[in-house]
């Protein structure tokens, strides 16, 4: 299976039943099947060829989606980009990647003209508004005035359709190479593990340049019949307005969105009771929120565990079934995962190691980096850099990723079981713990809190509920109050920028 024969199957069964539903306006299945053929045919005449690259920067509307699936139905291949990017980081991935079309947003054009003498693989642009600059062209047109159109069913399944770049927290950002095969075959096997149906309608609170969006909120709710309603950005206000409207029965989001929404003053006026079923990961997950959900808005709120280059799902907690303090769940079918000590050795049930896996879903590796993609892949296993442990049945637990523990006086400490333990503080609103240089122990952990609003702590009171349930040489040797964290588009907390 392909993107393009995908989506004509789904067109043919579903035609006009509402696929997606942004700012008041609806687009169905047999809709979008058609204007991204007819996307497909014209950029092909333009002279994007199969496994050309082209970037897509757009915030959250209906042509970042019809990008995808015209782009991917030629089997040309889609570099999302960050509309957060400054022009320094736009030329890093337009001139990595090789990119030989762009489509933007009238909003981003001028922030792609200040480079575009500095982007020489860059041979045109395409732009959605109304106004378009005399060097770019008419997105509109491309789909307005096709003559043709092209299903794409010939396109290989194993072939490359997106490049999705890293946050680069670590270095230069990689370009994560993705297959139709490795992202059809997640959405399908996520659909049937967490029960998406034709009659859902699922919330998407997160940008669609990001994976964990494009893998839930399109491919798993086209997988399922289902719809997507699109926000441009998340506001917990009309966050509860479009639920309570359209009747939401899924939201997908990291737990900052989970916490603000659930938090948010005026979230007992809106009838959310729609709501069936949450997905989050990326951070750490209080055990108080999933309950707080569940009591308070009548909505199974499930933890899960995946990473771009796994296109992305990984494991996950079952709806109905056994859930497990702590654990993010079990792995996808089809997908083998172990917990492996630094000499690639299987460490014991209960004991803590790196997570590698194995499946289909895996990437192709990193564009352009043969020496990155051997050491992230070896012997056909992705290394994820993520500190876990597996007990006797198969429940993972995320422990900490590899390069965030703390080294203290010959402990490790690992900060997300301090960030779980402050978490549980009725007024404690959110918390990033970071190791910081110590003359003597060599790092201590440091902890950067955020209040709810109308509470108040003083750091001893926070000293003191951390030794009540942290071991001494875990408990925050520095305690810091702050107004907000950095967090990224997605509202993952950045503690690179903590650091």
């Amino acid at each position: 299976m392909n993107l393009g024969k995908f989506l004509g199957e789904k067109a043919a069964k579903y035609r006009d039943k509402t696929l997606f539903i942004f700012q008041d306006q609806e687009l169905s299945y047999e809709e979008y099947d058609q204007r991204t053929n007819k996307l497909a045919w014209s950029l092909a005449s333009e002279g994007l060829q199969q496994g050309d690259r082209c970037c897509v920067l757009f915030p959250n509307c209906f042509e970042i989606l019809e990008c995808y699936f015209g782009i991917g139905k030629i089997g040309a291949i889609s570099i999302p980009l960050n509309p957060m990017y400054t022009p320094r980081e736009l030329k890093y991935v337009i001139n990595n990647s090789e990119a030989k079309f762009l489509i933007t947003s009238q909003n981003d054009l001028d922030k792609i003209l200040s480079i575009r003498d500095e982007t020489p693989t860059l041979e045109k642009i395409f732009v959605a508004g109304v106004n378009v600059h005399e060097t770019a062209l008419p997105y509109g047109k491309l789909i307005e005035e096709a003559s043709g159109e092209i299903e794409g069913y010939h396109i290989d399944p194993d072939s490359v359709t997106m490049i999705l770049y890293t946050s680069g927290t670590t270095g230069v950002p990689k370009g994560v190479m993705l297959t139709h095969k490795g992202l059809l075959e997640n959405a399908h096997i996520m659909v049937q593990t967490l029960g998406f149906n034709e009659n859902d309608r699922s919330l998407c609170v997160l940008p669609m340049f990001h994976l964990f969006a494009a893998a839930f909120d399109l491919l798993q709710m086209m997988t399922a019949g289902a719809s997507t309603i699109l926000m441009e950005r998340f506001d917990p206000e009309k966050a509860c307005q479009l639920i309570e409207r359209y009747k939401a029965t899924v939201i997908i989001g990291v737990p900052t969105i989970f916490i603000y929404l659930i938090n948010h003053p005026n979230r007992r006026g809106y009838d959310l009771s729609s709501l069936r079923i949450g997905d989050t990961g990326g951070g750490p997950v209080p055990v108080e929120l999933k309950t707080q959900f569940e009591e308070e808005v009548g909505m199974v709120l499930v933890e899960s565990y995946g990473l771009t280059e796994a296109s992305p799902v990984v494991c996950v907690e079952r709806p109905g079934k056994e859930r497990r303090l702590g654990s993010c769940g079990i792995t996808l079918s089809g997908m083998e995962t172990r917990v492996v000590d630094q000499d690639g050795k299987d460490r014991p049930p209960g004991e803590i190691g790196e997570l590698i896996i194995k499946g289909p879903n895996v990437m192709v590796g990193y564009w352009k980096m043969p020496e990155e993609t051997a050491k992230t892949v070896r012997d056909g296993w992705l290394h994820t850099g993520d500190l876990m442990k597996k007990d006797e049945d198969g429940y993972i637990y995320m422990v900490d990723r590899l390069k965030d523990m703390i080294l203290c006086g010959g402990y490790n400490v690992y900060p997300k079981e301090i960030e779980s333990v402050l978490y549980s503080h009725p007024s404690i609103l959110e918390v990033a713990v970071v190791g910081v240089p110590d003359d003597v122990k060599g790092e201590i952990p440091k902890a950067f809190i955020v209040l709810k609003e109308k509470k108040s702590l003083t750091k001893e009171e926070i000293n003191q509920f951390c030794r009540d349930n942290l071991a001494a040489y875990k408990v925050p040797r520095e305690i810091q109050i702050v107004s907000e964290l950095p967090k990224t588009i997605t509202g993952k907390i950045r503690k690179v920028d903590i650091r």
